[in-house]
C-alpha cells in the first residue's frame, strides 16, 4: 500500500513543482521586464496612460450602462424641463477666470406665505432669494409653473428685485399645469433700454445674435458695456388662487456656461458619458484590429518565406498591389452603397490591411531567420512545415510581432475616428461619431471643447501607444541600443 500510495502522489507532486517553477520563472521574466521599462521614462508614461484609458473604460461600463446612455444618445431632441445648458464649456475653465461663469442654478423651494382674502380666495407669495456673484449673464433662464385648478386658472403676478434696489414688474398671466413662463414676452424690452442710454450702447436688437431680453434683469444700469450686476436678487411671484383645491408651484432655473468635467452638446447632453465611452472603443477597435491585422501578416509572410516559388510571389504582387488601394475609400464606399454595418467595415479593413507593409516587414526578418542552422536541422530532422511555420519561424518573431503590434493600434484608433467623421454609424457613443455631431452642428461657433476634448483623447490614445512601442522595440531588440 504504501508503495502504491508514492506512486499515486508522485506524479502530482511532479506537477505541482513544474507549475510552481512556471510560475517562479514568469514572476523572475515579469520583473526582468518591468525593470527594463522602467528604465524609459517614456515607457511609464504610456503605461499610465494606458491604465488610464482602461478605468476609464470600466468606469462607463459600470457607471453609464448603455440601457440608459443608448436612449439618450440615440434621441434626435430631448423634452421636458431644461436643468442642464446648451453648448457648456467644462467646469474646470472657471479656474482660469477671475470671475467664475455660471453653471446650473435651481431654485424648487421658495419661502412660502399664505393669507386667506375677505372673498375667499387664498394669496400665495413664492420669494426666490438668490445670490449671483458670476462674471457674465446666464445663459438661459426658466420659470417652470404648475397649476392645479378646476375650472378657473391661478392668477400671477412677477416682481423683480435687484441687488441695487430697483422693483421690476413683469407681465402677470394665468396659469397653466407645468407651463414656462416666457421672459421674453414678459419684459418690456424697448422702454426699459429706451430709459437707460448706457444700455442702448450695447443691447442689440437686430435679427443677428439679438441680445437676449432677460439680460435687462441683471445688467449693471452704470455700465455702458454688457456687464451683469452682482448681488443678491429675488423674484416674488404673488399668486390668487380661486378655489379651494386650487394650488400653485413653481421652480426658477438659471443656466449659464459652463457644465460638468467635459462640458455639453447642443441637446444637453452631457459630454463626458461618450468621452468615458470612447475609450473601451478605442480600445477594442485598436487591439483587434492590429492584433488580427499582426498575426495574419505574420503568418502570410512565414508561408511565403517557407514555401518560396509562386506561393511567395503571389503573396508580394497582392501586397504590392493593395499597398496602393484607397482602404478607407472603399470602406466609406461600401458604407455609402450597401449600409453595412461598422464591424463588418472594420472586418474589410482589417483584411486589406493584412496585405500591407506589415507584411513586407515580417518577411525581411524572416528570410534571415530561415537560414539559422537550427532550421536546417529541424527540417533535416522531417518536422512538416506546418510545424516549421508555427514553432520554427513564427516564435522567433516575438521581438518584432510585440511592437508592431502595439504600433499598429494607433492606426486602428484614428481610422474609427474617421469613419465616424464620414458619419458611419455605431450604436454606441464613440469619439469619431462626437465628433462628426460637433462639426455638423456648429461647435466651432458655440462650444469649441465639444470638438476638441475627443481630438485630445484620440492623440493621447495614439501618443500613449507610440510610445510604448518605441519602447517595447528597444527593450526586445537589444541591436536598437548599439545604434
Amino acid at each position: 500500500n504504501s508503495l502504491h500510495d508514492d506512486v499515486e502522489v508522485q506524479p502530482f507532486s511532479g506537477l505541482w513543482d513544474a507549475l510552481q517553477d512556471l510560475v517562479r520563472s514568469l514572476r523572475r521574466g515579469l520583473a526582468g521586464f518591468l525593470r527594463q521599462v522602467w528604465r524609459y521614462p517614456s515607457a511609464v508614461f504610456s503605461f499610465a496612460l494606458i491604465l488610464l484609458l482602461l478605468f476609464g473604460s470600466f468606469y462607463a461600463l459600470v457607471a453609464y450602462p448603455y440601457e440608459q446612455v443608448g436612449r439618450v444618445w440615440g434621441a434626435e431632441r430631448l423634452v421636458g424641463r431644461a436643468y442642464v445648458p446648451r453648448l457648456a464649456a467644462p467646469a474646470w475653465v472657471n479656474a482660469f477666470r477671475l470671475s467664475p461663469l455660471l453653471s446650473v442654478l435651481r431654485l424648487s423651494e421658495p419661502e412660502r406665505t399664505e393669507q386667506t382674502l375677505e372673498n375667499g380666495w387664498r394669496q400665495v407669495t413664492l420669494t426666490y432669494t438668490f445670490s449671483y456673484p458670476y462674471g457674465d449673464f446666464p445663459q438661459e433662464i426658466f420659470l417652470y409653473l404648475n397649476a392645479e385648478f378646476v375650472e378657473k386658472q391661478p392668477f400671477v403676478s412677477l416682481r423683480w428685485l435687484t441687488p441695487d434696489g430697483r422693483d421690476l414688474n413683469l407681465k402677470a398671466l394665468k396659469a397653466g399645469r407645468d407651463v414656462p413662463y416666457d421672459f421674453e414676452a414678459a419684459i418690456p424690452l424697448r422702454r426699459w433700454v429706451a430709459e437707460n442710454p448706457l444700455w442702448q450702447a450695447w443691447f442689440n436688437f437686430g435679427q443677428v445674435q439679438t441680445t437676449p431680453a432677460f439680460y435687462t434683469l441683471f445688467a449693471d444700469p452704470q455700465s455702458d458695456s454688457p456687464r451683469p450686476l452682482q448681488g443678491e436678487y429675488r423674484l416674488l411671484l404673488t399668486t390668487l388662487l380661486f378655489e379651494e383645491e386650487s394650488e400653485i408651484s413653481a421652480e426658477l432655473v438659471l443656466l449659464g456656461q459652463v457644465y460638468g468635467l467635459a462640458g455639453t452638446d447642443y441637446l444637453r447632453r452631457d459630454l463626458l458619458v461618450p468621452l468615458l465611452w470612447g475609450m473601451p472603443f478605442a480600445l477594442v477597435f485598436g487591439l483587434s484590429g492590429a492584433l488580427v491585422t499582426t498575426l495574419l501578416s505574420l503568418l502570410l509572410a512565414a508561408m511565403g518565406v517557407w514555401f518560396g516559388g509562386w506561393v511567395d510571389s503571389l503573396i508580394q504582387r497582392l501586397t504590392e498591389a493593395n499597398m496602393i488601394l484607397p482602404v478607407l475609400a472603399i470602406g466609406v464606399l461600401a458604407y455609402s452603397l450597401l449600409g453595412i454595418d461598422l464591424w463588418v467595415i472594420l472586418g474589410v479593413i482589417i483584411l486589406l490591411n493584412v496585405f500591407g507593409s506589415p507584411t513586407k516587414n515580417f518577411r525581411a526578418a524572416l528570410l534571415q531567420v530561415k537560414e539559422a542552422s537550427y532550421i536546417e536541422a529541424a527540417y533535416a530532422y522531417g518536422a512538416s512545415s506546418a510545424r516549421m511555420i508555427t514553432h520554427y519561424l513564427i516564435p522567433r518573431m516575438a521581438a518584432l510581432v510585440v511592437p508592431q503590434l502595439v504600433a499598429l493600434i494607433p492606426g486602428f484608433v484614428f481610422l474609427e475616428a474617421t469613419l465616424g467623421l464620414f458619419n458611419i454609424k455605431s450604436d454606441y457613443p464613440t469619439w469619431g461619431r462626437v465628433i462628426y455631431l460637433g462639426l455638423k452642428n456648429g461647435a466651432l461657433y458655440g462650444s469649441r471643447y465639444w470638438v476638441l476634448e475627443p481630438i485630445f483623447l484620440l492623440l493621447l490614445t495614439g501618443l500613449a501607444f507610440s510610445l510604448l512601442g518605441a519602447a517595447l522595440e528597444r527593450i526586445l531588440n537589444p541591436r536598437l541600443l548599439e545604434k
